[in-house]
């Protein structure tokens, strides 16, 4: 019920989702690797659909294409 609110407020802020994963532990390299370059970060448990667990990693909009370029994301 509360996920569109809370969807809504992050893109209000600026923030963008980056990377999404199953448990916490698989995330930690990439919030490492952001941490290194000082970027700021929100990580955010929810259920999903289907009602397990997932972590979201969610940086700054102005940070998006830094971001990506320190974690190695390709478009393909």
């Amino acid at each position: 019920m509360l996920e569109p609110l809370i969807s809504f407020w992050l893109m209000l802020c600026h923030w963008v989702k980056f990377e999404t994963a199953p448990t916490e532990e698989e995330l930690e390299d990439t919030i490492e690797l952001l941490k290194r370059q000082n970027l700021p970060l929100k990580l955010r448990a929810r259920k999903n659909k289907a009602g397990e667990d997932e972590y979201i990693l969610y940086v700054r909009d102005a940070d998006r294409d830094l971001a990506r370029y320190c974690t190695g994301w390709r478009p393909f």
